[in-house]
């Protein structure tokens, strides 16, 4: 897909210490537990390092860029200048320019452009293939009269709690091979975002069945037929729906009880929309 660019951040806790931004362009790897196979890997560093040293003795280390990810060779236990126990190994790492990073939860979108997000922090981070519109569909329970600022490229609307979770809000220009943040209200369980225009099937899961839904992305009327591929041996109470004048920016959903061997299981759902029509899988639990 190209290069990503990043954004200016800071990185999480890592598995053999932490990495600190001592300066502008300075980024010291504090080693408290070092790796057996002696290589450190920071994921997500965009910028290119400038040299990589031994803090205290100054001595150069070997490192790469794997993907996004810098590794560093560490010097062997008995020559480097921490061996006391207890004591962690600091590494400095001079960078050629400002530090951006690709925060860990950063999300690609798919072959439609579309992200489905399960949102584990308040915030997500989206990285498109392609320079396009898009809109975002918030799934949750929020108060109905609260007051929410969606953010996301540059643009901002205001929305009320009833359209949060109600409607698609946009248009977000978002750029191409950028990361770009996206603030997730309090109460959301699932974001959906996708380019204007798209027709996107949906699962949402429910206690004892589970909901098809498809929302319209665009801006004019939809209709189609939509119908759940389930696997060998599964079986449904209904899995097949038509559906016409699905006003741009709304949703409808069926509710339909599935059957089949416990476990997690990967359901799919065919959409026929038009050109424009995407769909996105989702793993339930029998």
């Amino acid at each position: 897909m190209g290069l990503i660019q990043g954004i200016p951040g800071e990185f999480e806790p890592q598995p053999w210490g932490e990495a600190v931004l001592r300066s502008r362009e300075l980024l010291l790897l504090r080693i408290a537990c070092p790796p057996k196979d002696q290589e450190v890997r920071l994921p997500g560093l965009i910028t290119t390092p400038l040299h990589v040293v031994e803090d205290h003795t100054g001595r150069a280390l070997t490192w790469r860029k794997d993907g996004d990810d810098l590794v560093v060779r560490l010097p062997d236990a008995g020559t480097a200048a921490s061996t006391a126990a207890g004591v962690a190994q600091v590494v400095r790492v001079a960078l050629q320019g400002k530090l951006r990073i690709v925060p860990a939860n950063t999300v690609t979108a798919n072959a439609d452009g579309v992200w489905d997000l399960t949102p584990t922090s308040t915030k997500a981070h989206l990285v498109a293939r392609r320079v396009t519109d898009v809109g975002v569909r918030f799934v949750g329970m929020v108060e109905p009269d609260s007051q929410h600022h969606i953010r996301l490229a540059g643009r901002r609307y205001a929305v009320t709690g009833h359209q949060l979770t109600r409607t698609t809000i946009g248009p977000f220009p978002v750029p191409a091979r950028r990361v770009v943040p996206l603030a997730v209200p309090s109460g959301v369980r699932r974001v959906l975002v996708a380019p204007v225009g798209t027709v996107l099937a949906w699962i949402h899961p429910g206690r004892d069945e589970i909901t098809v839904v498809v929302t319209n992305f665009g801006r004019v009327p939809a209709c189609g037929e939509v119908d759940l591929a389930l696997p060998r041996g599964w079986t449904a109470r209904k899995q097949a729906w038509a559906f016409d004048g699905l006003e741009g920016g709304r949703s409808i959903g069926w509710a339909t009880r599935v059957t089949g061997p416990p476990g997690d299981h990967e359901l799919k759902v065919r959409l026929d929309a038009g050109r424009r029509s995407a769909s996105s899988p989702y793993v339930v639990h029998l």
